[in-house]
This record gives structure tokens, sequence and C-alpha cells, in this order.
């Protein structure tokens, strides 16, 4: 069974969510894990790609859109569709507006959570969901950190 892990984030903008997904990454991959980031479309995949190939001098993010014809081994891949999911799951980034149907197939389910009215409804509806499914949600405010 899928474990999920909500981060609330302090700020309202998508940047925020962007450099704490580069942070998130890092140490994902630094752990030998393989990370699959659910979009809500094409363009919103590229602007995070991009995002993560310049996430800091001293940091190497490479991912990888994904699409119908190449297959990558980045460990990044980024999609909007059921079908660019990686063919061995592992942990799935739900930066997208619904809950993802495909969640028992990964280990591990990631929210990264702003603070925009729009994103904080969806985000109550997906712990719902998550709670419907069997899978409890782990809570970490990053609100009050420094």
């Amino acid at each position: 069974m899928a474990q999920a892990d909500f981060y609330i984030l302090p700020a309202a903008d998508e940047e925020s969510r962007y450099r704490f997904l580069g942070k998130l990454a890092t140490r994902a991959i630094g752990a030998g894990h393989q990370l699959y980031v659910l979009t809500d479309s094409r363009q919103q995949a590229e602007i995070i790609s991009e995002r993560l190939w310049h996430a800091g001098p001293e940091t190497f993010l490479p991912s990888h859109v994904s699409n119908d014809t190449t297959e990558s081994h980045a460990p990044i891949q980024l999609g909007w569709e059921t079908s660019h999911l990686p063919k061995q799951p592992d942990v799935l980034v739900n930066l997208s507006s619904h809950y993802p149907a495909e969640t028992a197939q990964f280990k591990r389910v990631t929210e990264i959570v702003i603070q925009q009215d729009d994103i904080l409804e969806q985000t109550r509806q997906r712990y719902k969901s998550y709670q419907q499914d069997g899978i409890k949600p782990n809570m970490h405010d990053m609100r009050n950190r420094s």
C-alpha cells in the first residue's frame, strides 16, 4: 500500500512549489528513488522540467518530459497522462489538480501544497480520497520551519 505525504508550504506562489520539489527530488534521488511528477498538462511539465534543470548551482536534477514515443532513464519523469506512467513506479509527486487513480501502483505519493484557495480545496478533496482508499496521509507542516 502506498504511503502519502503532504508537505504544506507557507508560500502561495508556484515557484515555491517548484523549489521545494527540487529539494525533495535531490533527497529522493540521493536515496536511490525514481520520481514520476504528475502534472495537468504538457506545458506545466515543461515548466517544471526547466526549473529542475536549473534548481541550483550545485544540484543536478535530470528530468524528462514524457511522451508516447521516447523512453528515458532519467531519475525524474514528468507526465500528464496515464500512458506516461513509468514501467516501474516508485515515487509519485502529484502536482496535478486531481486525485491520481494510479496511486496504488506507487510505493509513495507526495503532495506539495501551497497557500492558494483552489489548491487548498483540491488538496482537501485528495486527502479524503486517500483516506477512502485506505491510505493514511502524513502531514508535514512546513509553515513553522525556518
